[in-house]
């Protein structure tokens, strides 16, 4: 995975049955047994390849359910430090996973929840980049201002602007010329939805994933490539426009 961006995604979730049927539908995810040694947490794989984490959670435990993104840390300690001076908070303090690596959680000063991972022996997602794996990851935020300079200063991100013909507010996150990751600036047509980070997966043909979606869910389609559903969401795109 990317040095510095971000290396793994976890789903947290209260239907781990559905959620591997929905998933093992739509991007051909397989989900190894609950690790009782994890709390029950458990890799989810493509072509025996990890791809991102699952872990179930009782109704009313007030975890909240939904997808987590995590960026690679070579040292946490020194990003938690960071955080703390940019004036984000501390979720989680850092943890050691076994031999597996350092995990800590974090919001920024905009209120968008993200993990950090220090890779131990596991480094971050094996399959990515390529049909089933993740590909792309947005922070949506109220305050782009606030949100670009927390980033930059944590983890050192150039930013760059996006030209569009939507009057979008739309910032790119890069380090050594890389692209990492975007950042959109969310308007009052939003609602209530939260300031949040969205993994992006890919597939190969959006149309006939937006079909197995459908067929899972009985819901019709509205060709969109985004869709949400409460606070869980999941997005789809081209492989073509991925980065990486």
């Amino acid at each position: 995975m990317q040095r510095w961006g971000p290396c793994w995604a976890d789903l947290i979730t209260s239907d781990r049955d559905g959620a591997a049927r929905f998933y093992g539908d739509l991007f051909d995810w397989t989900f190894d047994p609950p690790n009782p040694g994890f709390n029950g947490y458990a890799m989810v794989r493509r072509n025996g390849q990890s791809v991102a984490g699952v872990m179930q959670v009782a109704p009313g435990s007030g975890m909240q359910v939904g997808w987590n993104m995590h960026f690679s840390a070579a040292d946490v300690a020194a990003t938690v430090r960071k955080i703390a001076a940019a004036g984000g908070r501390v979720a989680f303090e850092p943890h050691p996973v076994a031999s597996l690596g350092v995990m800590m959680f974090a919001t920024d000063p905009t209120g968008a929840f993200f993990g950090v991972w220090q890779p131990g022996e596991h480094r971050g997602a094996e399959w990515a980049y390529r049909p089933g794996g993740m590909c792309w990851h947005e922070l949506y935020t109220r305050d782009g201002a606030r949100a670009d300079a927390f980033y930059r200063a944590v983890f050192e991100y150039a930013q760059t602007t996006i030209a569009n013909d939507k009057q979008v507010d739309y910032s790119r996150y890069s380090r050594d010329g890389r692209p990492l990751c975007g950042r959109l600036q969310m308007t009052g047509a939003w609602g209530e939805v939260p300031p949040h980070w969205l993994t992006y997966f890919a597939v190969e043909d959006i149309e006939a994933a937006l079909a197995r979606r459908a067929r899972s869910t009985g819901e019709r389609s509205t060709g969109r490539t985004r869709r949400r559903s409460g606070r869980a969401r999941w997005s789809a795109i081209r492989t073509g426009r991925c980065s990486g």
